[in-house]
Order: structure tokens, then sequence, then C-alpha cells
């Protein structure tokens, strides 16, 4: 099983193909969506919220992300392996950010993914430190996804910003770009003016491609999620059965 590089995601997007990036956490995790053919195994910081137990996303730190970084870089055979830059160490400026990079391309990460949304001119300096380093970097750009301001957004305004900043992005040595929370339109029209691959977490198939996760909370029991595996449920179901075999002496 050849490992894919960042070129392959140029290659993969160039054949009209479909990048698949999946959030995993830990190693069994990372194994499982490596075998089953995804092209992106991505870290995220949400692990702080999700694996950790942090009351929010932005107080997990690179401390807590390199256990985790480490036992997916050893999971995977084919996949590449993106590290989420916390939020952590772009609140204290690029430099933070370089040390970061240093430290995730040190355990074997073949990228950072950098939230520059809504603050692309203040924080872009934070993309070029990133590939300064020697470590590919993965820029999300766009509208947010949790909190007041969360939404779609759409027409011209949105769709220059959003373009004006992938192009930049692109032209800095981004492998790939994750972009959210855009109309479909859009997806397609700034997919289609680069040559990177543009997915997202809210990405529509006239994107390059998309990110899913496992959805592996609790919260999630009993829920209809869309474009993700329910592992929350599966679970949950799996233990229900087991305890109710030991209860009933079936074992």
């Amino acid at each position: 099983m050849a490992k894919l590089t960042v070129s392959d995601l140029q290659e993969i997007k160039g054949r009209g193909e479909k990048v698949v990036a999946i959030i995993v956490y830990h190693y069994q995790m990372a194994r499982i969506a490596d075998l089953a053919g995804a092209d992106v195994l991505t870290v995220g910081d949400s692990l702080g919220r999700n694996i950790l137990g942090q009351p929010d996303v932005e107080d997990c730190t690179v401390d807590d992300m390199m256990p985790f970084a480490q036992a997916v870089v050893k999971a995977s055979e084919r996949a590449l392996v993106s590290i989420d830059m916390p939020m952590t160490p772009s609140r204290a400026g690029a430099k933070a950010v370089a040390e970061a990079a240093r430290r995730f391309k040190d355990v074997g990460a073949d990228m950072t993914k950098i939230d520059i949304r809504t603050k692309e001119e203040e924080l872009f300096d934070e993309v070029e430190a990133v590939v300064n380093v020697g470590l590919s970097v993965f820029p999300q750009i766009g509208y947010p996804t949790q909190g007041a301001e969360r939404g779609i957004r759409t027409g011209p305004e949105v769709r220059d910003h959003v373009l004006k900043w992938a192009l930049r992005i692109q032209d800095a040595g981004a492998a790939m770009i994750d972009m959210t929370n855009v109309t479909p339109e859009i997806y397609g029209e700034v997919s289609s003016a680069l040559r990177i691959p543009v997915i997202g977490g809210q990405a529509t198939p006239e994107a390059d491609g998309r990110i899913t996760g496992f959805a592996p909370r609790a919260e999630d029991i009993g829920r209809e999620l869309r474009g993700r595996a329910n592992v929350g449920q599966f679970v949950y179901e799996s233990a229900v059965e087991a305890i109710g075999n030991i209860k009933a002496g079936n074992y």
C-alpha cells in the first residue's frame, strides 16, 4: 500500500475524484479509516472536548495534541496525516505556530490545518510560518459552523472574499483548503479556480471532497447524522447487548 503525497491530492482532484478526509483521534480509529480508504486522517483539536472532556474546543493545547498525533501517524499506511493547529498557539502569534508545526513535523505529520476563518488578514502570516518550517499547510477559511455567527453565506461579497484568500493560500504553497459554510455555487466556483483541492465538513458535491468523522459522542445516540458514521449509536447498542448478556448469565 503506497503512502499518498500532497501531489497525489492534486492528482485525485485532476482525475475528477473526491478527496476524503476523516477526523480521527487515536490509533484504532485511524487504522480503521486508513484501511477503509481515507485519503487524509485529520487529528481534530475537537479531541479536547470529545476525548479529554474539556469544556471548550479552544482549551486544547499542543501538548494535548501530541500523543494523539503520534498514535495516528503510527496508524497510517496510506493516508496523509494532518494535525489541527490548536487555537492556543494561534493566539500567541506566528512564532508559536511555527514551533507547534515543528513538533508536528518531528513526529511524522504530513500537514497541519490552521483555522483562519474571518481573520484571514490578521492570521495569514501563520500560513507562511508553517510553510517556512517545511510542513504542508491546510488552512480553513469561510464562516463559523458554531456559535451565534454560524450559517451558510452567499452573495458576490462572500464569493469574492473566499476566492481572494483561496488563491493567496494556494500561492503560498498550501496542500489543500478547508472551506466552510458557503453555498454550493461558491464551493463549485472556488474549486474550479484552484489546482489544489477544496474540501470541508459542510462541503457539497460541487467541492473537491469532504471532511467526515465517526461521531463517537454520547450526545449522538438516537440522532440522524448527515454524512457521518454514528459510532456513538453503534457502541451504545453493543454495550447494551453486552451488559444484557452478562446480567442474564450468558457469558
